[in-house]
């Protein structure tokens, strides 16, 4: 019974950081889009300046994809199958269903308006909003702290800058916010993972 128990709590740790592997996979992904879009805007995309997005890419995205596998071994060692139940995939494709249509709406309104200097902002608004289900969804409470961020840089870029502006400096900033999140979130996550490796070696010695 005991080790039942102990298998449920350490499959439960492993989707807790699989979670967070996860979330700092997609920030690096998306953190380096717009790192390359930002760049882009400012004609300032060029061979070094492309290595130095793969390169930063790369050492967020391998990590994680890293830790990911290795909960997912975890998960699988400690007999508690997959990681994530079928209601939280459910909870989380509609959650990106609706971001990813509310980004689309986006796209034909403000194409129609011919105002496409702020669809970067709209996006990053709708992106940073979309993290809040998210948040309550893995239990995550620095989601909601980058959500906040990427809603109150739209907000700051839509108010205060010039519209030639959002393009690069906007984008620029998502990146920012949106690869600092990876990094947190992916050390967290190896804290965690690290952690919870020395708790069940304790446990394996009767400790």
């Amino acid at each position: 019974m005991m080790q039942s128990i102990e298998a449920i709590e350490s499959g439960k740790t492993a989707e807790a950081i699989s979670g967070r592997a996860t979330g700092a996979l997609f920030f690096a992904g998306f953190g380096s889009l717009w790192l390359y879009n930002g760049i882009s805007a400012m004609h300032r995309l060029n061979p070094i300046s492309m290595a130095a997005i793969i390169t930063i890419c790369a050492a967020l995205a391998v990590p994680a994809a890293m830790l990911l596998k290795s909960m997912s071994r975890a998960a699988h060692a400690s007999g508690t199958g997959p990681l994530d139940s079928p209601e939280m995939k459910r909870t989380f494709s509609r959650v990106n269903m609706m971001q990813w249509a509310a980004i689309v709406v986006a796209i034909v309104l403000f194409n129609a308006i011919h105002k496409q200097e702020f669809l970067g902002t709209v996006i990053t608004f709708i992106v940073g909003a979309h993290l809040t289900p998210l948040a309550r969804l893995f239990r995550y409470a620095a989601h909601y702290v980058t959500g906040g961020l990427l809603m109150a840089w739209a907000t700051v870029i839509a108010i205060a800058f010039p519209a030639e502006m959002m393009p690069s400096i906007g984008a620029l900033g998502t990146a920012a916010i949106l690869l600092g999140s990876a990094v947190y979130t992916l050390t967290s996550a190896g804290r965690a993972a690290r952690s919870g490796f020395v708790s069940n070696r304790l446990s394996a010695h009767g400790v």
